[in-house]
């Protein structure tokens, strides 16, 4: 066999490789996240398992206790509802009525333990109107300055 041809069948055999490799590590970041009627369909399957959920948050549902930085709350997609137990810091986004994606790990009990709170924002952006200051509360130097 020639040196050519073998230099062909190890690169092909190597590319091979490589995409195996790509698509095996991107097949699990595909599905970005389960709903919870997903969940409970696979719920034996997927205790203990790390993953995400992601629905709307229950309204009515949220119990914070700030003195210990724990959440309770439900998820829901319109079919089921999980509820999702956090202990941390949420972003300023998360609210109820509003969509989010929580990562952690289903327990044993049923509740969805998060380790990671990712609230969806607005989809339109609302520009200031002609005239309205960008950020009303903000000190201009010159502007703002009393004059002596």
């Amino acid at each position: 066999m020639g040196r050519t041809k073998r230099f062909l069948i190890g690169g092909v055999i190597i590319l091979a490789a490589l995409s195996y490799l790509i698509y095996g590590g991107m097949r699990e970041a595909i599905v970005y996240f389960r709903t919870p009627a997903e969940l409970k369909a696979q719920e034996q399957s997927s205790k203990g398992k790390s993953l995400r959920l992601g629905g709307m948050v229950v309204a009515g549902s949220l119990q914070k206790d700030l003195k210990n930085l724990t959440y309770r709350f439900q998820i829901t997609d319109g079919v089921a509802s999980i509820p999702v137990y956090f202990h941390g810091v949420p972003p300023d986004l998360f609210s109820e009525g509003k969509g989010a994606v929580v990562e952690g790990k289903m327990g044993a009990d049923g509740v969805f333990l998060a380790t990671t709170i990712m609230a969806k924002h607005a989809e339109e952006y609302s520009p200031p109107q002609t005239g309205e200051p960008s950020y009303p509360h903000s000190f201009v130097p010159g502007r703002d300055e009393k004059k002596p």
